[in-house]
């Protein structure tokens, strides 16, 4: 079995899991002793490459994103989620996602101590509750991925899903909060992580207007722009002017040349609606 042997690698590991606040015996497993992965963070003893994977899942972070982290510093919040699982989740297909919550909540009674299950639990049933209202999050599960998301200190893709995906049961001081969290961030984003950000805030602004939660806007709306600058980016940037004009009527009513803007991007919009069914 190939062996992990790199003191910057266990320095690295060690820096993610702080990242992520997460504790040596949160990680530590049948696989994996509490003193193999204390060696390793010393730089005293090197890892299979098995037990490592198993080590970076335990805190929900990928090799991709480790090896940006190792090799180029400064945390990226690059890819460590379960790809398969999102995509799942991603299904509006009840029984689908029933099963699936079947599925997280047996790991959860096995192993009640990893976070991602019951994280990946309250992520399948907020979106069954999107499927059926009648289908609840419950006030103790909505404080534990508050508590979570409010605690992590560098978002990587696994937080951005997860928030994502949660974003229509959290509260908007919540939902401000940590979105400013993420925008403020020092580090750059791996670049197939920035359109997951984009999507979130141009989520979250309607929901800012329609509840009069206006005071983080001016913010958001720069990071739009100073994000957007590439042609590739042609939605985003046409939903950010339409966004914008609907915000400069809520601030003022009377604001004519919004309400015009407004109403022509509204052909816009019905355009890329019919090209989307199309295809």
């Amino acid at each position: 079995m190939e062996n992990v042997m790199d003191t910057n690698l266990g320095r690295t590991f060690r820096r993610l899991r702080k990242f992520k606040n997460m504790e040596i015996k949160e990680v530590a497993s049948e696989d994996i002793s509490y003193a193999q992965i204390s060696k390793f963070e010393r730089g005293q003893t090197d890892m299979t490459l098995t037990k490592f994977l198993s080590s970076l899942k335990a805190i929900n972070v990928s090799l991709e994103e480790f090896y940006h982290e190792a090799y180029f510093s400064n945390l990226s919040k690059g890819p460590l989620f379960n790809y398969d699982f999102c995509q799942k989740l991603e299904i509006e297909d009840k029984e689908k996602l029933h099963q699936l919550l079947k599925i997280e909540t047996d790991l959860l009674t096995l192993h009640p101590s990893i976070k991602r299950y019951k994280l990946n639990i309250i992520q399948i049933k907020s979106q069954l509750h999107l499927i059926d209202p009648n289908i609840q999050v419950n006030k103790k599960d909505i404080l534990y991925l508050k508590e979570y998301l409010l605690s992590i200190n560098k978002f990587c893709a696994y937080e951005l899903y997860l928030y994502s995906s949660c974003l229509h049961i959290l509260d908007n001081k919540t939902q401000e909060q940590l979105i400013q969290k993420i925008i403020s961030a020092e580090d750059e984003y791996l670049d197939f992580i920035s359109p997951k950000i984009l999507k979130i805030i141009l989520r979250l602004i309607p929901i800012f207007i329609e509840n009069n939660f206006l005071d983080s806007l001016p913010l958001l709306f720069t990071y739009l722009e100073s994000h957007t600058k590439s042609d590739l980016f042609f939605y985003e940037k046409v939903t950010t002017v339409y966004l914008k004009a609907l915000y400069e009527l809520k601030i003022n009513p009377e604001n004519h040349e919004a309400s015009s803007l407004l109403n022509s991007y509204s052909e816009v919009f019905k355009l890329f609606n019919s090209l989307e069914t199309e295809h």
